[in-house]
């Protein structure tokens, strides 16, 4: 099963909304209606042992409705990783939401991220069920520090019913982190052609699985000699971030890959990253979700 075998929309429903204030955090439990649609998808496949991942980007929009009244449209986006293995089916991304679109507020001035990661995930026949657990991660505005979590399951991509709940913190609550930052550097470090510089970004020790499936480096050595590998194959070469969305010490970022060969050919690619942080602000792991195979050359 991979994404473009799943129903192209899906429908949310949550349960009831109180709101309640205590210790500056304001408690929203919520339901929703919507649906979203998988686009760019990016594939991975290993037939031994069998392997096969795909990861994309999602758009869409949900309706929300409160207990106060309020209710309204945002739309969605965000970037999902769909993983098959002989232990078993696994779903998981990120999102980003609008929630700005709710009161009219700036553009991007009120954003609030998800990230979710399927619980249940098999296939019965015709029937495709997946159960989904998300966390809100934060976000701008008043939902900077949000935290919460929701919990829904769907059946060939139809969700007939869900709960979660959305807690607000105080902006003296709230917490930045750098990681945003030693993102964006990391990228910054692809387009460098130094191997040396994209290395150096990684701890002792850190596990690197990019393109996903491919052996690990087993030391600084072998960090380095990937990144020669891949840099000396193109007079210039490099990553470019779309999204990047962060979770505490993990992040996820949706990029684009674009190169020019030694014969001066164009070259594009695209793929999905899952960063893990020390708090020193090296790599613990790192694992690419793209297929060398995909490049599209011009």
């Amino acid at each position: 099963m991979t994404f473009t075998g799943l129903k192209t929309y899906i429908s949310l429903v949550l349960s009831i909304i109180t709101i309640t204030s205590m210790n500056a955090q304001e408690v929203m439990n919520f339901k929703l209606t919507g649906g979203y649609q998988f686009a760019n998808t990016y594939k991975v496949s290993n037939q031994e042992p069998f392997i096969y991942a795909e990861a994309g980007q999602l758009t869409g929009s949900f309706h929300w409705e409160f207990d106060d009244g309020t209710s309204g449209n945002t739309h969605v986006n965000g970037a999902t990783a769909n993983r098959m293995v002989p232990e078993g089916n696994s779903l998981f991304g990120t999102m980003k939401i609008n929630m700005f679109e709710l009161d009219g507020s700036p553009t991007d001035s009120q954003l609030l991220f998800l990230q979710y990661t399927s619980s249940e995930f098999k296939v019965e026949g015709s029937k495709v069920i997946i159960t989904v657990v998300g966390q809100f991660l934060g976000g701008t505005g008043k939902y900077e520090g949000a935290s919460g979590s929701l919990e829904l399951t769907s059946i060939n991509g139809y969700i007939g019913n869900g709960a979660g709940t959305l807690v607000l913190k105080g902006e003296s609550q709230a917490k930045e982190l750098n990681v945003r930052q030693w993102v964006e550097d990391y990228f910054k470090s692809t387009q460098s052609g130094d191997p040396q510089r994209w290395a150096s970004n990684f701890a002792p020790g850190a596990i690197v699985n990019d393109p996903y499936g491919t052996p690990y480096p087993k030391n600084e050595k072998e960090i380095v000699g990937r990144g020669e590998q891949f840099m000396s194959s193109f007079k210039e070469a490099g990553l470019y971030p779309g999204w990047i969305f962060v979770d505490g010490l993990t992040a996820t970022a949706k990029w684009v890959g674009k190169a020019t060969t030694k014969d001066g050919k164009k070259a594009e690619f695209h793929g999905i990253n899952v960063y893990r942080w020390t708090p020193g602000g090296k790599i613990a792991s790192l694992t690419g979700y793209w297929s060398p195979e995909e490049m599209v050359f011009k």
